[in-house]
């Protein structure tokens, strides 16, 4: 009692001097919503702050300074919309929530931008730019693009729910990945208040241009210097332990620092030093985000969408090879755990359609009951969409791809959008929100069945899936666990989501011990363990399982350079511990 009546003390007393410093707003009663994210824990804040603009953001970073001797517990962990899975906006100081104030679009405009290349070597053209707040949700940016007929199209499928400063902090993407890439593929520039409490941009540069930023001996200079010494001088291992996955959102990306065939290369003026690949995926550790400027592209016009239903696991990667030669925009997938729950929870797919929309929803699914009742529940459903501005061509390649599934004994059948391809991606969308929905009233009263995603994340190249597959639900059966998998089979991420009961949840011993086999049979087929989702609470003690000692202690480096007192976000890729799982679950 005594010791809590001091902490009440302390929080009031540093309540009162950030309230004198700042103009937004200092929030410490009624917290309980900043306690949560969409993870599986709960670790209450101490207050929220709401900075009106940069300046207070700025303060607030110089204050924490000023006191951390004082309150050596003190941080600042930056929240955008709270729908991170990991519990990456969770800690127990002080929650900076950007998206009251700090939101809207700056300004959207047409370029003649660069070509850039996906992983697997397709070409796209950037054609546009946006400057953006971090607090914006994407719900309300898109309309603003999509009027100059530009998209961002690395959005995750919560698109409808997250903000931008969490897309980039977490490096989000979603089904179109296969063809554009992740958020950090899109990000040109970043400003960012770093731990000297300063707003800095960051953007590429040449080794002439970061050879002049070193030479001016500020705090930037120290940052720009010690990474750029830290990269070079550790180039090899580096190299070596980049992840060959299609997508990766875990640890620092120090392989994307520097862009270059080697250091030799850049130095003699070719490729670019770009800073933000260690501000993106960061999840606020490394600095608070203040603006983003993002590259956009054309929106495209035509799209026909091939639905694909699987029986047998090892055909799928034969079906990645044969549809991966079109230039896919999206290859999902949604296992039949995710069907048999979708009809379980049917009632929720309609409620905000109104009657007559129910209606038309309901009617176009009876395709694919009737196709259910004849041939059983498929093992996988496959969304194979392709897009271009050419309605005729994209129509010989569809008839192209079926022919293909036709030689692999496959069903498949095309889709149009006006017939009920939206559907589809409705239900894809919408089914982890379902879910979730549905533990509201567990999480609340601490009992009941609800989503726990904690191996929610890995991507494993498709080559290995037929291999993997089999093995991973060996594991998850063999717990007994209500499971859906849903993802993006192109690049083989999927997301495991476990439905438990929060009661058996314990200690944390199950978790720790499921995740334990989960991820060394992932890593056994060369995975990341985590695609989109990034690491937070639950996988940055796994960190050194999936990279080394040697470049775990990289990251911790990085996390020194830029945060030499540890204010921003302490415990979540670096230093985060198994306990910190145990003690954090709801």
């Amino acid at each position: 009692m005594r010791l809590l009546s001091w902490y009440n003390y302390v929080v009031m007393e540093l309540y009162e001097q950030i309230t004198k410093i700042i103009s937004g707003d200092v929030v410490i009663r009624n917290l309980k919503k900043y306690s949560i994210d969409w993870s599986l824990f709960s670790v209450m804040p101490a207050m929220v702050v709401q900075p009106k603009n940069v300046t207070d953001i700025e303060k607030i970073v110089q204050f924490v300074l000023e006191h951390k001797k004082e309150y050596p517990e003190l941080s600042i962990t930056a929240r955008a919309a709270g729908t991170d899975m990991t519990g990456g906006p969770l800690n127990h100081s002080i929650i900076l929530d950007i998206t009251k104030y700090l939101s809207g679009v700056k300004n959207i405009t047409r370029v003649q931008g660069d070509v850039q290349k996906s992983f697997y070597g397709h070409p796209y053209t950037i054609t546009g730019e946006a400057i953006v707040l971090p607090g914006t949700y994407y719900r309300d940016f898109e309309p603003k693009t999509l009027k100059q007929g530009l998209v961002l199209p690395c959005y995750p499928a919560s698109k409808d729910l997250c903000a931008i400063g969490g897309m980039v902090a977490n490096n989000g993407a979603g089904e179109k990945t296969l063809k554009y890439g992740q958020n950090k593929d899109f990000v040109k520039s970043l400003r960012v208040v770093l731990s000297d409490g300063h707003e800095y941009q960051f953007q590429p540069l040449t080794f002439s241009e970061l050879t002049t930023e070193i030479a001016k001996a500020d705090f930037l200079a120290s940052v720009y210097q010690d990474i750029y010494t830290l990269v070079k001088n550790n180039w090899k291992i580096i190299q070596e332990k980049k992840p060959i996955t299609s997508k990766n959102a875990s640890g620092y990306y120090l392989w994307d620092v520097v862009q270059a065939e080697s250091i030799a290369s850049f130095e003699q003026g070719n490729g670019y030093f770009d800073i933000t690949k260690l501000i993106v995926g960061a999840q606020g550790t490394t600095g608070i985000i203040t603006e983003v400027t993002y590259k956009l592209v054309d929106v495209e016009l035509a799209h026909d969408l091939l639905v694909v239903y699987i029986k047998d696991l090892a055909v799928i990667p034969k079906l990645v090879e044969h549809l991966m030669k079109f230039n896919l925009e999206m290859l999902e997938m949604y296992d039949d755990n995710t069907f048999k729950l979708g009809v379980k929870f049917f009632r929720d797919f309609l409620k905000d359609k109104g009657f007559f929309g129910a209606l038309r929803y309901g009617l176009r699914f009876l395709p694919e009951l009737w196709m259910t009742l004849v041939q059983g529940i498929p093992k996988l459903l496959v969304l194979v969409e392709f897009s271009g501005n050419n309605e005729r061509e994209l129509h010989t390649i569809m008839r192209q791809a079926q022919t293909e599934m036709n030689a692999l004994k496959l069903t498949s059948r095309r889709v149009e959008r006006d017939v009920g391809e939206e559907k589809f991606w409705d239900f894809r969308h919408d089914s982890f929100k379902i879910l979730t929905e549905h533990s509201k009233t567990s999480r609340t009263v601490g009992e009941g069945v609800r989503t726990v995603p904690f191996i929610d994340d890995i991507v494993v190249n498709p080559e290995y899936l037929p291999e993997y597959l089999p093995q991973l639900i060996k594991i998850l059966d063999a717990h007994k666990l209500l499971y859906t998998i849903a993802g993006h089979l192109g690049n083989g991420n999927f997301h495991i989501i476990p439905l438990m009961d929060i009661a058996t949840i314990g200690d944390g011993k199950k978790i720790l011990e499921i995740s334990e086999q989960v991820y060394n049979l992932a890593l056994e087929y060369h995975a990341s363990l985590s695609a989109e989702h990034n690491d937070g609470i639950i996988r940055t003690p796994f960190l050194e399982k999936q990279f080394g000692k040697d470049i775990v202690v990289l990251f911790e480096q990085v996390k020194y350079i830029f945060d030499p007192q540890n204010i921003f976000n302490p415990g979540k890729k670096v230093h985060g511990t198994f306990e910190d799982i145990r003690k954090s679950l709801l």
